[in-house]
């Protein structure tokens, strides 16, 4: 991932709405295709934002967790990021330009897992526009099913 997507990808990720500024464009704006909304500016976008209280918090998550490859169980502090679908895995970046795309899942406050897709199209070497899809997976329907390999999710 290039240095540029690594900065972006963790001010967003922390919502450190001061390092997003900085990395977007003065036209900046955000669409989600899914629900039709479009975000024509940047402060437009963090004032929408401040709305999510899974987003901003001040205190860490404190859960139990089994410790891989043994029978001990372990309490874990961990502060978990406060936006939890960028903050996962990333399965692949293409990265050509003005051109960015990135893929990932994550699980959002309620457990649900959702895949989603980001576009970041770049002007003046700044965020222009950012395209955010999120889907939850589904099962192949059996009549794919000599079609297709399943590749799991």
């Amino acid at each position: 991932m290039s240095e540029r997507v690594q900065k972006y990808r963790d001010a967003y990720t922390t919502m450190d709405m001061e390092a997003l500024s900085r990395l977007r464009h003065p036209e900046f704006q955000c669409y989600y295709p899914q629900s039709g909304e479009l975000f024509t500016s940047h402060d437009a976008w963090v004032s929408a934002h401040h709305g999510y209280s899974s987003h901003f918090k001040d205190e860490p998550d404190v859960f139990d967790a089994t410790v891989k490859g043994g029978e001990r169980r372990a309490t874990v502090t961990a502060t978990v990021s406060p936006f939890f679908m960028p903050a996962a895995p990333i399965v692949s970046v293409s990265d050509t330009g003005d051109l960015v795309t990135l893929e990932g899942e994550g699980t959002w406050p309620d457990g649900k897992v959702y895949k989603w897709v980001w576009i970041l199209e770049y002007r003046d070497h700044l965020v222009w526009r950012q395209t955010e899809y999120y889907a939850e997976p589904f099962d192949a329907p059996e009549w794919r099913a000599p079609f297709v390999e399943i590749t799991g999710r």
